[in-house]
């Protein structure tokens, strides 16, 4: 499970979010969870990061807007970033680990790395910051999903209860 949970890490969508709950769900201890998962985060954060600087994020604009539908989704990740990007006046690397330390839907190490290329940060640091934020992430992940049946039983109450909704949805 710990190659699955490596690999699902790496996928732009989920990320860290994704791959800790089904790591620790599938039987992993929660610290290969996490540890399996930020590897595999870091490791693809760090592959963008390089590419995207020696290729110019314009170039793999151009090549990516010729494939059909790739090139729609690629334009509107494109755009969702260039919008979170302009919320603030200046982006600085704190900003960059703060944004991907927020568990939340779009604000994962891809997005931080094509915010990154767009505002040309050097991506020694970026992939530094962009770290930082992603063990924050992780841990909040790694909380939340561990002690997952336990907030159940404070919610439900009753031990029965959180087994039949946890095999309700599995």
């Amino acid at each position: 499970m710990g190659f699955w949970t490596f690999l699902i890490s790496m996928m732009p969508v989920g990320e860290l979010r994704f791959s800790i709950p089904f790591g620790i769900f599938a039987g992993l201890h929660w610290a290969e969870a996490f540890i399996y998962s930020f590897i595999g985060n870091a490791l693809i954060t760090f592959i963008l990061l390089f590419l995207i600087s020696y290729y110019r994020i314009e170039n793999i604009q151009k090549l990516l807007n010729k494939i059909p539908y790739i090139g729609v989704i690629f334009r509107k990740w494109h755009n969702s970033a260039l919008k979170k990007s302009l919320r603030f006046n200046k982006w600085t690397y704190t900003n960059l680990a703060l944004f991907v330390s927020i568990p939340l839907p779009v604000t994962g190490a891809w997005t931080a790395v094509l915010i990154s290329s767009l505002l040309t940060l050097k991506p020694i640091k970026a992939f530094l910051y962009i770290s930082i934020g992603l063990i924050v992430s992780g841990s909040i992940i790694t909380l939340i999903s561990y002690n997952f049946i336990y907030l159940m039983e404070y919610i439900f109450i009753n031990k029965e209860d959180v087994e039949n909704f946890i095999n309700s949805i599995s």
